[in-house]
């Protein structure tokens, strides 16, 4: 998978029975792994989620930079190469046991570590010319009630904290807004893998991958219906 912009076969046009189709997109994006962690899960299903097809939507699964300056500008990108449905950013949030839909996200980057370039940013806006806070579009009640219908541990989160999750789901909010695209996004947080967990030493809540792909598949097909 490129990490830049996903090749997908047949996308952004498919063919069937001889015809050339347009193809939806959902934009499925994880990051590498950080702050001295092996792995980063997101980044794992991404990965594992890329070209599967959710009913008549395909996925396109890309891995994001841990890097303030740069995570926003691949997105951007890929949106425009995309020109997705929906946008559904991952991420890792350790010490959370549960999937972790999240609501909304605040004009502010404020990091307890630095990001992969060294950065660590003090109370800065994600976007000098934003509103305080975006909403995520997605149909979080919908998509949580599927996940526990299925009994996949989930809840809707009111904070996706003020490091990079958090800046990249304001950030693709933010640039939607001001274009005018119709596409919904938002963001979703995952555990820490059980291999984490051990090498960490410390009591932490984590969750199997497959679990996670699971789960994210599942929403996945929620935000593919029709609105």
């Amino acid at each position: 998978m490129d990490a830049d912009v996903p090749a997908l076969p047949g996308h952004p046009r498919a063919r069937r029975e001889g015809r050339v189709v347009s193809r939806r997109v959902i934009l499925l994006t994880g990051f590498q792994a950080f702050a001295g962690h092996g792995a980063n899960p997101s980044q794992d299903v991404a990965k594992a989620l890329d070209g599967r097809l959710v009913g008549e939507t395909v996925v396109a699964g890309a891995v994001l930079p841990v890097d303030h300056a740069a995570a926003g500008p691949r997105v951007a990108r890929l949106i425009d190469e995309l020109d997705p449905q929906a946008i559904v950013h991952l991420g890792l949030a350790a010490g959370r046991a549960r999937i972790a839909l999240e609501r909304v996200a605040v004009n502010v980057m404020d990091f307890d570590t630095p990001d992969n370039t060294g950065y660590c940013a003090r109370g800065e806006a994600c976007a000098a010319d934003g509103p305080a806070a975006y909403f995520a579009t997605l149909p979080l009640a919908a998509i949580l009630e599927a996940l526990l219908a299925e009994g996949v541990p989930a809840y809707v989160s009111n904070t996706a904290g003020t490091y990079l999750c958090n800046q990249t789901m304001y950030g693709t909010l933010h640039r939607l807004a001001r274009g005018g695209h119709r596409a919904r996004a938002g963001f979703i947080h995952v555990p820490l893998l059980p291999a984490m967990v051990a090498a960490s030493g410390l009591e932490q809540p984590s969750m199997d991958v497959g679990l996670m792909v699971r789960a994210v598949e599942i929403a996945l097909g929620v935000v593919a219906r029709p609105a």
